[in-house]
């Protein structure tokens, strides 16, 4: 069912349920009204006629019957009677009818209302209410009956009306509910309209915001925040294989280029170790490449299943200095240690050892190339809630105007060109510090040297 005819469907079911108790409480408080309105008709009937009989010396049965034959508000099918102390019938103004036959056991409904004083019983339509007269010297009970025609004919046009009223409100609210669930769900369509435009082509398309007052616009506005999004992973997407490809692109074809040329005529056995020695150090490159794209593909794929074990982070920045000193012997790194704690604890963060190891490396890596003495200094921190290590050298630099885009796939800033690189560590190094949760800072003037602080909260 479309969202449309169920909110119609709703309203309906709503505005039914609140009209039904509606009109049932009018019919239900008009019906009592009448009954009130009926039973004081027939309790002042009743108490004249008692009055007439008992009071007034000169109305004996005889006249009192036909005083109230004579009367024109006489109701229809009316009868009062009069009884004794001993229950006995001492008058009636209607022969034709009898309580006896009306009230299953009369006795007892007389003795009734001696003890209880008025009682009202319903026979069919006829309506029956008895009611104590008390008088000097004996006690009487008047028992009065009718049928309310003309109010009952009230009520059932009351009903016939209230059931009318009833259905034609309900085919009403189901127009109105439809038009007003169309109006209500018209912005909605429009969304639906203009999403239904977006695709992998036109991600630069965007939904109409308007003043963002309501939730239909907070929706628009949030589907744009998702496509800004979309659009950024597209294009960091469609950048890496274009990087990736380019990377790959050139080794390979420099080494088919060596290749070919090799085959073309008979060398030397010197020329051919020159030419396998130069194919091997592309296939290095190559695969030191494709190595690291490797881990940046694995480290974009983590989202919150990387395991954290506690782990000293001095003993990872030293076991990281071994094993880059190990593969570059012509470095140098300098380590410091600022203000240690006494409590070995405070040097224990949770972390990735391998993917920590590899953040360090590159760091260390980037700062030792492109430094002209090939030293880096590490220094760590201990704080209280946190410790920070620095990486720094004095190389290079970095150009103010590169700094924002250091840490994109494959970003190359200007001055970094005439050095053999791929643009891949600092983005791998920026991937690792976020999935530790961690803050990476970056500080840097021309020819004067580089620093990155990493932030580990404890």
């Amino acid at each position: 069912m479309q969202i449309r005819a169920r909110l119609t469907l709703q309203f309906i079911l709503i505005v039914a349920s609140i009209l039904f108790f509606s009109l049932f409480t009018i019919y239900y408080f008009s019906e009592k009204h009448r009954e009130i309105e009926f039973h004081t008709q027939l309790r002042n009937k009743a108490i004249t006629t008692a009055e007439l009989l008992i009071k007034v010396q000169e109305v004996d049965s005889t006249l009192l019957k036909i005083i109230d034959k004579s009367k024109k508000d006489v109701l229809h099918l009316e009868n009062i009677s009069v009884y004794n102390y001993k229950n006995e019938e001492i008058y009636t103004n209607n022969d034709t009818i009898r309580f006896s036959k009306l009230i299953p056991d009369i006795n007892n409904a007389i003795d009734r209302v001696r003890l209880r004083g008025e009682i009202s019983v319903t026979s069919g339509e006829m309506e029956i209410i008895g009611l104590p007269y008390i008088d000097r010297f004996n006690r009487f009970v008047v028992i009065a009956g009718a049928v309310d025609r003309q109010g009952l004919n009230n009520i059932k046009n009351l009903k016939r009306i209230l059931i009318a009223v009833f259905f034609i409100m309900l085919i009403a609210v189901g127009v109105a509910g439809w038009i007003y669930a169309g109006r209500a769900l018209s912005p909605i369509s429009k969304v639906i309209n203009e999403v239904s435009k977006i695709s992998e082509t036109s991600l630069d398309l965007r939904l109409e915001e308007g003043n963002r007052k309501d939730e239909i616009e907070l929706l628009s506005s949030t589907f744009n925040k998702m496509l800004e999004r979309i659009e950024k992973a597209f294009k960091v997407q469609k950048t890496f294989i274009a990087n990736a490809s380019h990377e790959l692109r050139n080794p390979l074809t420099k080494i088919t280029a060596q290749l070919e040329v090799a085959l073309l005529n008979e060398r030397k056995n010197e020329e051919y170790k020159k030419i396998i020695s130069s194919v091997l150090d592309d296939i290095k490159n190559l695969n030191d490449v494709a190595h690291r794209l490797l881990q940046l593909a694995k480290i974009s794929s983590i989202q919150t299943d990387l395991r954290f074990t506690p782990l000293r982070l001095d003993d990872v920045i030293w076991e990281t200095k071994n094993e880059f000193l190990s593969q570059h012997p012509d470095c140098k790194i300098n380590f410091f240690l600022n203000d240690l704690p006494e409590q070995e604890t405070k040097l224990i963060i949770n972390a990735n050892a391998a993917f920590l190891k590899i953040c360090f490396l590159n760091l260390i890596e980037n700062a030792c190339k492109f430094t002209p003495d090939k030293t880096v200094t590490i220094k760590l921190f201990a704080q209280q809630q946190q410790l920070t290590v620095v990486f720094e050298d004095k190389g290079i630099g970095i150009d103010q105007n590169d700094l924002p885009h250091i840490f994109q796939p494959f970003y190359r800033s200007k001055n970094a060109t005439p050095t053999i690189g791929y643009g891949i560590g600092l983005s791998l190094a920026h991937k690792i510090i976020l999935l530790h949760k961690a803050k990476i800072l970056v500080s840097s003037q021309t020819n004067k040297g580089t620093s990155f602080t990493l932030i580990f909260p404890l």
